[in-house]
């Protein structure tokens, strides 16, 4: 319009067009910097099929709203999700609110949430700043609890005994062995008449009862509704046991082949192992359990995905 026509009113229209997006910069930047990005707190642990949501926070701190605000994340199961792919979410005209992210908790495992990127733009949308993101968020999605259809025979104790051995760091034990005495032996156990009439130092030595080693042994590869399935039963005996106070191990082959076995004395233990399984990818297919796997077990039992066919007891 400028170039054919020469009138006064095409050159304010230029010097408009020229400078409106500056302008829009100048009233925009006020709030573009003063906004801050918050998130609210996110339960370490959750159930599985319990509804979660990320809630981002956005303080504008301005009279006037905000024009664009464009966030990127990535929100996925790093337990058997291998898609990197980012999500982008826009938030038009906003002042003070909150953003709501979903969460799918349809599975366990380990849900990974990063807001990668935050950007606030003008009112023309033509410039922009990045905001600072929140810290990287991870969600454990624990199992529910899931009977075995045929319910294995559990022991009412920690297997009998098999015998005594001495107590790991001494102290009090009602049952004690005598033997001589050995550098480093705490001067409270030795037996003093028996030590008068011998003519040499004897010392009382603590021993507990040995108990049998109860295996909980599961494949750890499969599908999703596969593992649910697992877990949620593996989490219906443990509950079991732990409640009866008999301490079990975990048993399962690794990715790698490698076979683990872990120590579960109480609830904090299960949980804790369970974050540390989730916190790798499962792949589909392993190697599945073996003899080999319990053999040192006085009372194992195999988990299989399948509650209709329950599991293996020995």
């Amino acid at each position: 319009f400028y170039g054919i026509y020469e009138g006064y009113a095409s050159y304010f229209i230029l010097l408009i067009v020229v400078f409106f997006p500056f302008f829009s910069l100048v009233i925009s930047l006020f709030g573009m910097l003063r906004v801050r990005i918050g998130m609210l707190p996110l339960p370490s642990e959750i159930k599985r099929g319990e509804p979660a949501n990320a809630v981002i926070r956005v303080y504008t701190r301005c009279w006037f709203p905000l024009s664009i605000l464009k966030i990127t994340y990535i929100a996925k199961n790093i337990t058997f999700c291998r898609d990197k792919s980012k999500k982008t979410f826009f938030l038009y005209g906003c002042s003070y609110s909150d953003v709501s992210l979903p969460l799918d908790t349809n599975h366990i495992g380990s849900l990974y949430l990063d807001i990668v990127k935050i950007r606030v733009y003008d009112y023309l949308g033509l410039f922009r700043i990045s905001l600072k993101t929140p810290e990287k968020r991870h969600i454990t999605v624990l199992p529910r609890l899931i009977r075995p259809e045929i319910m294995p025979v559990l022991p009412m104790d920690k297997i009998g005994g098999k015998g005594l051995k001495p107590k790991p760091g001494g102290g009090f034990a009602e049952d004690y062995d005598l033997r001589q005495y050995r550098i480093g032996d705490p001067m409270n156990l030795i037996h003093w008449k028996l030590t008068s009439k011998l003519d040499e130092l004897i010392t009382r030595e603590p021993l507990v009862s040995e108990k049998g080693m109860i295996f909980i042994c599961f494949n750890l590869f499969g599908t999703v509704d596969d593992l649910d399935s697992v877990f949620g039963q593996i989490a219906y005996i443990s509950q079991v046991l732990l409640g009866r106070m008999i301490e079990f191990n975990l048993c399962w082959y690794g990715n790698d082949g490698e076979l683990n076995i872990v120590e579960v004395k109480d609830r904090n233990e299960f949980f804790g192992t369970l974050v540390g399984i989730f916190s790798s990818p499962i792949e589909a297919t392993g190697k599945a359990i073996d003899k080999n796997a319990y053999r040192a077990a006085d009372w194992h039992y195999i988990v299989r995905p399948n509650l209709r066919q329950g599991g293996e007891r020995a």
